[in-house]
């Protein structure tokens, strides 16, 4: 069987020069990722771990922090930023054609998968770095976690003569028995592939056999373990319901500050917009806080059981209840995330609008991070002259210590280890799905003795951050079974690194790192691509460091970024799980979340039938006074002209929501007639462009 192997890797070399550089002991060398650089872990469900060389922690802190993170984790990234190196340069059109990924066995039976055994997946996004002779990708597709899959590449990569491409010596000497475990395994598969290829196998110039890591596993036994935590409910001292009749005035009072002078922000809503609503009803209830000090969870194995830590919070949440005839099992509710800088009197107030009218109760919680410091309140003035206090703390954390509670301060958590969203994302879900607990359980909020809320028809909406956060937590929770997902993401890496609106968190990420990556006027260009682009060759050295930056960041946010979770609502449901209806909605020019990153999500969770698109390039055009930013068109009811949007767009979820995630209403009517045209539409592709307007 091996004189095969060696035939093809000898067709290979004739007749050329440019070899493929090929090491187990570099992994600049490549190619990468390679379980080369893993140990055997039987405490995780790969049963290996990451051990890529770490650098001298004084010369490169940062770097050396961030591999020893990466070092703990039981395999590659789900969506890796791939390398292939060369001895000379190559024609990069052939790059396409002659990289490809194999998939091979899923290491678990717990899910379906959304790749199929020796599945042929291409290659995307490719870069070409001249100054080191490599090339660098993205799969085509995301790929399943805890997965085994073969990095190939073959004869079809040819140099500048037209040649193919041949193996290095270090390629073939791993194949013809090198005793390692790596090289008997890349060897084994190799051979297989050839064998299974027929009588025309591919001429294999070198070849890297990886596994992908576990996203999902930590979370999912966090849920597990949420059964076993009590759920606390209970009233603000006081009153803590308010029929909508009595109130005359709602005013918001965020904690912003720790110093007397201007503690508070004043934010008054607009309860005259408000129909259909009979009371607005507060309670809280008690979470686990998996976040430590540093606003972190700490790392475990994979095949661990996770324990509910000692540390609890508690958490407010309100509801909107609707002003119909209470059914039976109580109101169908929707759960309201609200977006980055947001607060449950945001984007939850918004959805009332249009969901309380039509029976549905909205309630909403603040996400970690959010809704400022721990003495906020709501101020009601009623119509009888009365006024009432109801303390509404928030969960702000003044992090860098400066005396002010940020938007959201605690939320992005920037180093030494950039796990950005990761961990606020996690502990936001697993507040939901303990939230969810609590209404399942027969709530009764207003203490008239009957259930408020039906323990059977639990629905999430979420926007923009709500949104990311809202798909993590779609795809584990069991019992909620339909979502609208407005506005959100993925990567968050790439989310960040796009975006118009928080480049200056990118910013801010990358100052911190030492050594510096910022090029002298204290600015990034990582020179990757679009998908679907020509190749890309790089003009500056340091965009290669820069892509190798954001690919660590994305490996190490990836058990908390909605790409890694969206394939579990449809294609490869975790274990309990069922398959989940979701309304995906973006809008065109978001600067914020960028249209890009929406893409991703979609095109990760299979849903592209379910995905609505807003043309507010069209809108603009007809109505040029409208935000340019995209961005927030669902929950923007303050302007008229952007009411009328946002309104009609809710309108699209509720029928979603009214129809059990079956299909959803057309709101073009509802804007044609100030507009005159359709501006909403079921996208026959998603787009891979970022559709950005231009900047005056």
């Amino acid at each position: 069987m091996r004189s095969i192997l060696l035939m093809a890797a000898m067709a290979a070399a004739a007749g050329a020069q440019v070899t493929v550089r090929f090491s187990t002991a570099t992994p600049e060398a490549g190619p990468f990722p390679s379980d080369a650089f893993t140990v055997p872990d039987e405490r995780q469900k790969t049963g290996l771990r990451v051990n890529l060389p770490v650098p001298n922690c004084r010369e490169a802190p940062t770097d050396c922090a961030e591999l020893q993170a990466v070092n703990e984790l039981d395999g590659f990234n789900r969506f890796p930023r791939m390398r292939v190196s060369f001895s000379s340069p190559v024609n990069v059109d052939t790059l396409r054609h002659g990289i490809v990924l194999i998939a091979l066995e899923n290491l678990t039976e717990e899910e379906y998968g959304i790749n199929r055994y020796y599945q042929v997946i291409p290659i995307n996004q490719p870069v070409w770095d001249p100054f080191t002779n490599t090339a660098s990708f993205k799969p085509d597709s995301h790929l399943d976690q805890h997965r085994r899959y073969l990095l190939v590449v073959t004869g079809d990569v040819r140099d500048l003569t037209g040649a193919s491409v041949r193996p290095a010596p270090e390629y073939t000497a791993c194949l013809e028995g090198n005793p390692s475990l790596y090289c008997r395994a890349l060897e084994r598969e190799t051979r297989a592939l050839i064998e299974a290829s027929g009588p025309q196998p591919p001429s294999i110039a070198a070849a890297a056999l990886f596994t992908t890591m576990s996203t999902s596993a930590w979370l999912e036994s966090a849920r597990a373990a949420l059964g076993n935590a009590p759920l606390g409910f209970e009233r603000p001292a006081g009153r803590s319901v308010f029929p909508l009749a009595e109130i005359a005035r709602l005013t918001y009072r965020r904690q912003v500050s720790l110093r007397s002078a201007a503690p508070t922000e004043d934010f008054s809503l607009p309860i005259g917009l408000v129909q259909g609503v009979r009371a607005l009803a507060f309670g809280a209830f008690r979470s686990p806080r998996w976040l430590g000090r540093d606003l972190t969870i700490p790392h475990a194995p994979t095949r661990e059981r996770v324990a509910l830590p000692a540390a609890a919070e508690t958490i407010g949440f309100h509801a909107w209840l609707p002003s119909s005839a209470k059914p039976a099992n109580g109101y169908p509710t929707i759960i309201f995330g609200h977006g980055l800088g947001d607060s449950r009197f945001g984007g939850p107030s918004a959805a009332a609008l249009t969901m309380v009218p039509a029976g549905f109760a909205v309630a909403g919680i603040n996400a970690f991070g959010h809704g400022s410091g721990p003495e906020s309140r709501v101020t009601f003035e009623l119509r009888d002259g009365t006024t009432v206090n109801v303390g509404v703390a928030g969960r702000g954390v003044d992090f860098d210590g400066d005396g002010q509670y940020g938007p959201y301060e605690g939320c992005i958590v920037p180093g030494p280890v950039a796990v950005v969203l990761r961990d606020c994302l996690r502990q936001t879900a697993l507040d939901l799905m303990q939230f969810t607990r609590l209404l399942r359980q027969g709530l009764d909020i207003d203490g008239d003795g009957t259930v408020d809320f039906d323990p059977s028809r639990i629905y999430y909406m979420g926007q923009s951050l709500g949104s990311l956060y809202g798909t993590v937590f779609s795809a584990v929770e069991a019992d909620v079974p339909i979502s609208v997902l407005m506005e959100g993401g993925g990567t968050v890496v790439e989310l960040a690194r796009l975006s118009r609106s928080y480049r200056d968190i990118a910013l801010g990420i990358l100052r911190q790192r030492n050594p510096p990556v910022l090029d002298t006027s204290g600015n990034f260009d990582d020179e990757w691509p679009l998908r679907y682009r020509e190749v890309r060759v790089l003009q500056d050295r340091r965009a290669a460091l820069l892509q190798e930056v954001f690919e660590r960041m994305e490996w190490i946010q990836a058990s908390g970024d909605p790409v890694s979770y969206a394939p579990h609502l449809k294609s490869s449901t975790l274990p309990g799980v069922p398959i989940k209806s979701v309304l995906w909605m973006y809008g065109i020019g978001d600067e914020t979340v960028p249209n890009v990153a929406h893409t991703a999500v979609v095109r990760a969770a299979n849903m592209r039938d379910t995905t609505r698109v807003y043309r507010h390039d069209v809108a603009r055009t007809l109505l040029p006074r409208l935000p340019r930013n995209a961005h927030a068109y669902t929950v923007n009811v303050l302007d008229l002209a952007a009411a009328v949007i946002a309104l009609a767009s809710q309108q699209e979820a509720l029928g979603f929501f009214q129809s059990g995630g079956r299909q959803f209403t057309d709101a073009n009517p509802l804007v044609r007639p100030v507009f005159g045209r359709d501006l909403f539409e079921s996208p026959a592709f998603l787009t891979e462009d970022l559709n950005y307007p231009p900047l005056p």
